[in-house]
């Protein structure tokens, strides 16, 4: 059975990067996701915010860790590892609740905001040969410039 769990939120924090014993890196970070609903009146309003207690794992990790920073807003798209922890909040005394999941893949979100690749930048500075980074043009490949040049 296939189980993916994937939601929006934002970044309450800057993600978290540590290693384990056997140097494998693993990035905390907390996503925040908030339903918006119309009121009777006809306005917006917010409503409660669940709080998802996220873990990536390895290279992912890392990259999460290195690019993704406090407010971004993201989509992560979860293994099936949900994890839900019930407990008592002692500061309003009621019943709560926390959901942990692991990250299969963090993308950030362009629904409100723009990004930028900087895909070429990054073999550059890898010091990859130059037909691997291109003019500019996002999707110009070395591959696609061979073929041009056959036909």
């Amino acid at each position: 059975m296939l189980f993916t769990l994937t939601f929006e939120g934002n970044l309450a924090e800057d993600p978290e990067l540590r290693f384990t014993p056997t140097s494998k890196a693993v990035c905390r970070f907390r996503v925040g996701h908030s339903t918006r609903r119309r009121t009777p009146g006809g306005e917006w309003g917010n409503g409660p915010t669940t709080w998802i207690t996220v873990t990536a794992w390895e290279a992912l990790a890392e990259r999460v860790a290195e690019h993704l920073h406090r407010g971004d807003t993201v989509l992560v798209e979860a293994r099936d590892d949900l994890s839900v922890w019930a407990y008592h909040n002692q500061t309003t005394d009621k019943p709560a609740g926390q959901l942990q999941v692991t990250a299969a893949n963090v993308a950030l979100s362009m629904r409100f905001n723009g990004a930028v690749a900087r895909r070429g930048e990054r073999a550059a500075a890898a010091g990859l040969p130059a037909e691997t980074v291109g003019d500019g043009d996002p999707w110009d490949t070395a591959a696609e410039r061979v073929l041009e040049a056959a036909f």
